[in-house]
């Protein structure tokens, strides 16, 4: 039995199955897509995104890595934010009990886990 249970969000909507029911994510995914509704939230994605080439860049990955350290799921010290292609970052983290995760971050079209 799952730990963790959470609807399934893709760019803003429930995803939904064939039937039209919404669908679920599970432990290891659904962490990963509450950290990244949890950063999308504090507009901190914006952040990364609008002021690219500057010091604030620095201090938003900080304030996205203490962010997801603060989520009790997270292995404190796990956390890494790098940035994949012009408007695109992605958190990789470790959860306790479930191994890694791994987001995409973009302003443009929500988040992807895996």
């Amino acid at each position: 039995m799952s730990q963790f249970i959470d609807l399934h969000i893709q760019s803003g909507d429930v995803v939904l199955d064939a039937g039209l029911n919404p669908t679920y994510l599970t432990d290891r995914a659904a962490i990963a897509q509450d950290i990244v509704h949890a950063i999308l939230d504090t507009g901190l994605a914006h952040l990364l995104v609008s002021d690219r080439g500057t010091g604030v860049t620095a201090d938003t990955q900080i304030k996205i890595k203490l962010l997801v350290e603060d989520d009790v799921r997270i292995m404190p010290g796990t956390v890494r934010v790098e940035q994949v292609s012009l408007g695109q970052w992605w958190v990789y983290a470790d959860t306790i009990h479930f191994g890694a995760i791994s987001s995409a971050i973009t302003t443009n079209s929500g988040a992807e886990n895996a």
